[in-house]
């Protein structure tokens, strides 16, 4: 089995509940009605048209406004935060979606179709916080290879590709074992790690390799 069919298969079978904060854009709209339309997901739509089989949500009034203002205010009052900005960041759907996964209304959110990823990834850190043992947050990209062409047959992962731009040897180790766990999830199997860099097999000598030569025996000595 493909590992995209795989993935879809496990989600079928189990669906869960997402919020999508962007539903003016309209490929997120479009995405909403096939998720839905396929049994995806059970998916709620935040400023978007109407479309079947979707909850419809418009941020600023929703009726439990003050409620998650409230949790939020509570969050960040050693903080500073005042209930009047706590309300403003309620209202912005980036925020208020991660909010309601915070507090279990939801599994998960999926943003950064119009909003940037600076404050899709900020929204997610300051609202829902790390996973427990997270040494550094990171990104990945899922490249699926399954042509009939393909020299490489199936998926694989490469992190980070967006979020941290120079990592030192422990943030790169922490990068490269996220990256396995993901592979497990994502396409269940035992990863195969690789540390990428200019140098073919570590026939030259820079400063960059021994960073990454560095997090190579981190990444052995953890996994």
């Amino acid at each position: 089995m493909k590992p995209l069919d795989r993935i879809l298969a496990a989600v079928r079978a189990r669906p869960r509940h997402i919020i999508l904060p962007e539903g003016g854009d309209p490929r997120v709209a479009e995405a909403a009605a096939r998720m839905t339309a396929e049994g995806l997901a059970r998916i709620t739509l935040m400023d978007g048209p109407a479309v079947a089989g979707v909850t419809a949500l418009a941020p600023p009034a929703a009726p439990d406004l003050p409620e998650l203002a409230g949790h939020r205010h509570r969050m960040r009052a050693a903080r500073g935060m005042t209930a009047e900005r706590a309300l403003a960041e309620m209202r912005d759907p980036i925020r208020q979606a991660a909010m309601r996964v915070r507090l279990g209304q939801a599994d998960g959110t999926l943003g950064g179709a119009v909003a940037t990823t600076a404050d899709t990834v900020r929204a997610a850190l300051q609202i829902i916080g790390r996973a427990p043992g997270a040494g550094i947050v990171s990104s990945f990209f899922l490249m699926l290879s399954c042509g009939p062409a393909a020299p490489i047959r199936g998926g694989m992962i490469f992190a980070d590709c967006g979020l941290v731009v120079e990592p030192d040897a422990e943030e790169l180790a922490s990068i490269a074992l996220s990256a396995a766990d993901s592979c497990r999830r994502l396409l269940a199997e035992e990863p195969r790690v690789a540390l990428l860099s200019f140098s073919t097999a570590g026939s030259a000598d820079h400063p960059s390799l021994l960073k990454i030569r560095e997090a190579r025996a981190l990444v052995r000595a953890a996994a």
